[in-house]
């Protein structure tokens, strides 16, 4: 357990000084992507005004949960952006997860059966305060279901085949290798700090143990590790919250644009290949005089199976609830620049 009176960075170093504590366990081979359609990826891109309609257009498009429940033996773990305490898009919206953790529980998953969790940056910690202080925690315990803080937690030890520029392996979440179906929520933004945009993949950094995590960001492969601890554990589905997004700065502040969009899936490269594209339409720093297909986080990822990058490979349904004229002009520049 943490020790109350440690500052954010004691809470960091000292999970990372007990990292060689974490048993070694066999590594599982990523679950099939549930969204698939003739070998395309399926994705579901929503314009709407309204996050709540979003999110459940996005799932109808889809053709609903039932394809990431089917078989379902254990619980849930809903992942979202929690690196900081700051208001959406820094973090998670708390619609967003309100409506995750709904829709679950209309389709049937026991609350008892529905864990939330993550663990924040070394700024942040510990990452109890920081659900409570972005109102996740509230959404969490008004619905009844269990929180995970994986920096009071257990860790285990991983090694992918596949993940060549972990070498020795990465310590992941106990809570995360457990679990029977993963969801992620990541937000739409830039990283100032190297990753140049931080999506699903990105996501991922909450769920290693500070050691990696301090490897990662003292690599100048930062962007292949990225990629690489995907590897490590499936996620089954992803709801992209784009309905306001950093296009500079990042992860935790930054100048703002409002895309209205929601991006939905289970293909983490497709989706974020999606997500780089709207950002590089809206000038993002880092993006906008650069391919989509050049950005090395998604180049790796694609490169490693983890999913696809080419519109030849994905199958895009998509829905403009908002009426917006400008929404066909950007499905073009999608298209092309993912061609």
């Amino acid at each position: 357990m943490m020790k109350s009176a440690e500052s954010s960075r004691e809470i960091f170093r000292r999970i990372a000084s007990s990292a060689e504590t974490a048993s070694g366990v066999l590594h599982k081979p990523l679950r099939s992507s549930p969204y698939v359609e003739e070998g395309r990826s399926i994705i579901a891109l929503i314009r709407t005004n309204d996050r709540v309609e979003g999110i459940k257009e996005a799932v109808n498009l889809l053709g609903g949960l039932e394809a990431v429940l089917n078989g379902l033996d254990g619980y849930v773990l809903v992942k979202p952006n929690l690196n900081s305490d700051d208001a959406f898009p820094g973090s998670v919206h708390p619609v967003t997860l309100r409506t995750t953790l709904q829709l679950l529980l209309d389709n049937g998953v026991p609350r008892e059966e529905i864990v939330v969790g993550d663990m924040s940056g070394p700024r942040w910690l510990p990452t109890r305060k920081v659900m409570k202080t972005n109102g996740a925690l509230d959404v969490i315990e008004e619905f009844g279901v269990r929180p995970s803080f994986f920096d009071e937690e257990k860790w285990v030890k991983v090694k992918p085949d596949k993940a060549t520029t972990w070498p020795d392996g990465l310590r992941l979440a106990k809570t995360v290798y457990d679990a029977s179906r993963i969801i992620s929520l990541p937000c739409l933004k830039t990283h100032k700090f190297g990753g140049i945009f931080t999506l699903s993949l990105k996501n991922a950094v909450g769920v290693i143990n500070p050691a990696d995590r301090n490897y990662l960001h003292r690599s100048e492969k930062m962007r292949f590790l990225i990629a690489e601890i995907n590897l490590a554990y499936s996620c089954d589905f992803v709801i992209l919250d784009g309905m306001k997004c950093f296009i500079s700065g990042g992860p935790a502040k930054g100048d703002e644009a409002s895309p209205g969009i929601i991006i939905a899936g289970s293909d983490r490269v497709a989706i974020d290949g999606v997500g780089a594209t709207i950002l590089k339409s809206l000038n993002a720093t880092g993006l906008a005089d650069t391919s989509v297909h050049s950005q090395e986080q998604l180049k790796r990822a694609a490169e490693v199976g983890l999913g696809h990058l080419s519109m030849k490979d994905i199958e895009l349904k998509t829905s403009n609830l908002a009426q917006d004229k400008e929404f066909p002009k950007l499905l073009r520049f999608i298209k092309d620049e993912l061609r």
